[in-house]
């Protein structure tokens, strides 16, 4: 190997192309390993570039490839594998038999280099193809495969396609160096295609194999001489037809089906040569369901005075492809396919008059020189158009469209060609929307006529609002809106729809106020979304004065009783000397029988009352008949006048009138408190107000303070509550002794200008002293595995007693404690040692010292007992003993430490009910233990050792009585403390109470039992 480590220098660069050329030899095969990293054998090196560096490896070479992610392997001619710097572990294994000479004439891998086919000539002739597909014969790596044409000839052109889908990798071998003669290979079962016809095809240059419609059927090209030839691989016969023709000698060929899009598939490139002079061609990409390679367009980009012949290309992907040439130098060519289809040349948007055909021609350019298929998409919501698709211009991509508007539309249209260019890669599609303007012509005619619509059939002046609506006229399209031209000079304003003008008569004061009617003529034309009509003009009469206003355009002021309420206006013409006479009518909306409406009506007149019927009335009194706060009443006003002899009536007022009482001023009250004794903690008392009267209606609060009796009256606590009167409660400072205090009452009323008035009071107080007495503590001790004893003690304390104090908890005796954490009456305890056995049952003493201001203080000590939280279960197991002993019962006792702390003192007691303990049978793990029989039946076993989460079995034998089942119970202690827990229900048993006979411990104990029986009737037991 010669490791170079230069750079690869390009000689020729054009478009998507860059010619450069290999260190020695002329090239025969070339592989693209991923863009920018490929290698070229040569009769004399592998040529490997990547990245723009370049290295080889000496030799006669005929291919290569890629073993992992990094390691190129070179193939020598002779079949040995070589690789950069030893990376392959297969470094000089050979593909074919080392007993004989061999000389590769072709051989291809898959991309991943996982399966490979090969064709060589063995010395001194003839033909040998084998593959990876099959097992490995002796020396050669890859098995022979079956030729099943007689005299097939090793030559350069092979297609290797790797395992699709469910299926098998393909191969394709060309045999014969005159005529077309193809062996299909399915994995390692070939089938022979020859060339039919007279003269016969000649032999393939060049061939490629593409995944086809399924995984069997692969489809297939070849260039030879003349042409390029496509077929589907399949049956027997001859599969191939010539898509491109005149072209010249096809002699390199590569393709990719992998990385189009639904825009574009089949991406083609190849060489040809006619004329002496070498032309790429790319192929120009289908929809995902059509064969690709139909049609090839000469690539523009290729750099041009090229002459030596093609002999092999190959591609990665879409993207990027290397093809080797004929010669000693410039004979590598690059191809990188770097630019999109450039779509700048068709419009943005395109005019289609209606009636009318319109050309688009879609030609994109592409910077590479690639083929490009052009689809479109239209979007014509409408259905107006009709597009027709041609060729595009002589040797140009894409095509030419007709578009045809239809006629007899009523407006201009949108629509649009969603336009998608693609070269064969997806990244590469280009897409563009062409805009297109379907365009309407005729004007619709001038409306006919105008409807005027307008409560009492004419307009006022300042009166109700009408509309014009315009009638169709007789020809054009149906109109889409009626526009108006602006209103003339004073003229009221037209508030437009589409097909309704609203006309509020809103005239000057000039115009309006006078004694004669105006006129002015509108105008208006009929519009069918695009297209006016000719004007058709609309005189309007406006009648003079028009409605009175609204009496109350401001809500009125609140009125004492008996006040009058006055209209705040009647019409804006007025005063006038021409204007007819306005009269008021007023109406109640309520039933409030608090306050009293009455009508004004002529001087001395009666006052009719004011109910639900209007009433007419210059004004209106209202009186709340003694009502101490303030009350309302909802009034309905409204103006009206006749105008030529039109009644016109004003818009109505509902109004609510504020009818505010006499209220006791607060400077005539005195607040009264009475209080009742003090309790330790707080004062409580009734307040009331006397004389005060509507005090909810007024905001009146009231205020009461605590105060210090001294000069400086500081303020101790403070209640507040809306009203004069209610229940007081103050907090007392926190004391023991005796002391004097002030109460303060200030009844309080906000009036006008945000001032308040207050009505006040003061009253004495007086508290009694305390003693300061302790009672006895509340809570529990209890101590845990490696947590040691902890617990809450509340303090209690005398009824009578002063709770006002401080406390102070100290340790006495007893476990040493942690430092006490004291919270109000409580304190949380903890001790040092953490043993659970030293604490259980232990008594820890505190003394508590009580000291309160302005009283003796007080101490206590307290001793509790530290207790524990169950944390030995319980288990229990009874089994009848068998043949003579079944009168017999032996009972299991395990007892099962739940925590991970030993204890080394545990007392059992287990007391049987309803039968005899044999004490002597009485075992602690199997062992003999003395039992002490407990009055009134039963037996205590003491000390029972129990590691953390161990379990310690206790055996014994029970004579049950004749009648009834026993039951059992039992109870481990620690230092008198119950530390087991509460024994599950025993399961369902026999009528004997017993679970049956069986092994095991209790079986152990019955046998014990039957021994002691035996040695004592002087019976040897025997085994």
């Amino acid at each position: 190997m010669v490791g170079l480590g230069l750079v690869l220098v390009a000689g020729v660069a054009r478009g998507g192309w860059t010619v450069t050329q290999t260190q020695n030899g002329v090239p025969s095969d070339v592989t693209v390993f991923r863009p920018g990293h490929f290698a070229v054998a040569t009769g004399e090196q592998l040529f490997i570039s990547r990245d723009g560096g370049i290295s080889a490896l000496s030799g006669e070479m005929a291919g290569s490839f890629l073993q992992g992610s990094d390691c190129v392997v070179g193939i020598l001619s002779d079949s040995t594998l070589q690789s950069v710097a030893g990376c392959s572990p297969d470094e000089g294994k050979s593909l074919f038999p080392t007993a004989n000479d061999y000389t590769l004439r072709a051989v291809r891998l898959t991309a991943d280099g996982g399966v490979g086919y090969a064709a060589a000539t063995p010395f001194p002739s003839g033909g040998e193809f084998r593959s990876s597909f099959l097992p490995k014969e002796g020396t050669a790596q890859w098995g022979l495969l079956t030729m099943p044409q007689p005299g097939a000839v090793p030559l350069a052109p092979l297609a290797v396609l790797p395992p699709q889908p469910g299926g098998v990798p393909h191969a394709l071998y060309s045999v014969s160096s005159t005529v077309a003669t193809l062996v299909w290979y399915r994995g390692a079962t070939g089938q022979t295609f020859l060339a039919p016809g007279s003269p016969p095809v000649a032999s393939p240059l060049s061939m490629a194999l593409l995944p086809g419609l399924t995984p069997a059927k692969p489809l297939a090209f070849f260039g030879n001489n003349s042409a390029l030839f496509r077929g589907t691989l399949e049956g027997t016969s001859w599969p191939f037809d010539p898509v491109l023709t005149g072209a010249g000698s096809v002699d390199a060929l590569a393709f990719d089906v992998a990385n189009g899009s639904a825009a574009g598939v089949g991406f083609g490139l190849m060489l040809a040569k006619k004329d002496g002079r070498v032309r790429a061609y790319s192929a120009e990409p289908v929809s995902p369901s059509s064969l690709p390679g139909s049609v090839w367009r000469e690539n523009t980009s290729f750099p041009t005075g090229i002459t030596q012949t093609g002999v092999q290309m190959s591609c990665w992907g879409a993207s990027y492809c290397v093809a080797v040439l004929n010669g000693p130098v410039q004979n590598i060519l690059i191809y990188q396919n770097e630019k999109t289809p450039d779509l700048r040349i068709a419009p943005d948007s395109l005019d289609v008059e209606e009636g009318r055909t319109t050309s688009l021609i879609l030609n994109p350019r592409d910077g590479d020189g690639d083929a490009v298929r052009v689809t479109f998409t239209p979007r014509d919501p409408n259905g107006l158009l009709s597009i027709q698709s041609g060729p595009p211009p002589a040797g140009d991509n894409g095509m030419t469209l007709s578009l045809t508007a239809d006629s007899g539309f009523c407006a201009s249209q949108q629509a649009s060609l969603d336009v998608v260019a693609s070269d064969g890669l997806a990244a590469h599609d280009t897409t563009k929307t062409v805009e297109l303007n379907v365009k309407h012509t005729i004007p619709p005619a001038a409306p006919l006529d105008v409807t005027v619509n307008v409560p009492g059939g004419v307009f006022f002046a300042g009166g109700a609002a009408g509309t014009l609506t315009p009638v169709r006229g007789a020809s054009g399209c149906e109109p889409v809106r009626y526009p108006w031209a602006p209103a003339p000079t004073r003229a009221p304003k037209l508030d437009v729809t589409d097909r309704v003008a609203t006309l509020n008569p809103v005239l000057d004061k000039a115009d309006r106020c006078k004694p004669v009617s105006t006129v002015f003529t509108y105008t208006v034309r009929a519009n069918d979304g695009e297209l006016d009509s000719a004007p058709r003009s609309v005189p309007v009469e406006f009648h003079p004065w028009g409605p009175p206003e609204a009496p109350f355009p401001n809500p009125p002021m609140p009125r004492f009783t008996g006040e009058s309420l006055q209209p705040q206006s009647l019409h804006l013409c007025a005063p006038n000397a021409d204007l007819p006479l306005v009269k008021t009518f007023w109406s109640r909306l309520d039933a409030s029988p608090v306050v009293a409406v009455n009508a004004v009506q002529a001087q001395g007149a009666p006052q009719p009352p004011v109910g639900t019927t209007p009433v007419e009335g210059t004004a209106v009194v209202v009186d709340s008949q003694g009502a101490c706060s303030d009350a309302s009443v909802t009034l309905r006003a409204f103006n009206q006048l006749v105008v030529d002899g039109h009644l016109l009536v004003g818009p109505e007022s509902i109004v609510d009138v504020t009818v505010k009482p006499r209220w006791v001023p607060m400077k005539n009250v005195t607040p009264v408190l009475t209080l009742d004794p003090p309790e330790e903690r707080k004062v409580r008392g009734r307040l009331v107000t006397p004389a005060l009267n509507c005090v909810s209606s007024r905001g009146i609060t009231t205020v009461v303070t605590l105060e210090s009796s001294d000069a400086s009256a500081q303020v101790l606590a403070t209640q507040s509550f809306p009203g004069a009167s209610g229940d007081i409660a103050l907090d007392l400072p926190p004391t023991c002794g005796s002391a004097t205090y002030n109460v303060r009452v200030r009844v309080q009323e906000p009036v006008a200008g945000g001032a308040t008035e207050t009505s006040e009071s003061l009253q004495s107080l007086t508290r009694d002293a305390r003693d300061v007495e302790l009672g006895d503590v509340d809570g529990e001790l209890v101590a845990t595995c490696e947590d040691g004893a902890r617990g809450t003690l509340r303090q209690t304390f005398p009824a009578g007693a002063c709770t006002a104090v401080n406390l102070d908890w100290t340790y006495v005796r007893g476990p040493e404690l942690e430092t006490p954490v004291s919270a109000g009456d409580s304190a949380t305890l903890s001790t040092k040692d953490k043993q659970l056995e030293s604490l259980v049952g232990e008594f820890v003493t505190v003394n508590v010292a009580a000291t309160g201001e302005g009283a003796s203080a007080a101490t206590r000590e307290h001793s509790v007992r530290i207790g524990a939280r169950p944390f030995v279960s319980l288990e229990r197991r009874a089994e009848t003993g068998p043949g003579s002993d079944s009168s017999q019962v032996g009972v299991s006792v395990f007892l099962h430490n739940d925590t991970g702390c030993g204890v080394s003192a545990i007392r059992y007691e287990e007391i049987p009910s309803g039968a005899e303990v044999v004490l002597d049978s009485v075992r602690l793990n199997g062992q003999p233990v003395i039992a002490t029989a407990l009055e009134g039946g039963g037996f205590a076993v003491e000390p029972v050792p129990l590691e953390g989460g161990a379990t310690a079995a206790l055996t014994y034998v029970i004579r049950p009585a004749f009648l009834g089942e026993p039951t059992f119970s039992g109870t481990a202690t620690l230092r008198g403390i119950v530390v087991s827990r509460t024994e599950a229900p025993p399961p369902s048993t026999s009528g004997c109470g017993c679970s049956g006979s069986g092994s095991g411990v209790t079986a152990f104990g019955l046998g014990a039992l039957a021994w002691m029986a035996r040695r004592r009737r002087g019976v040897r037991a025997r085994s």
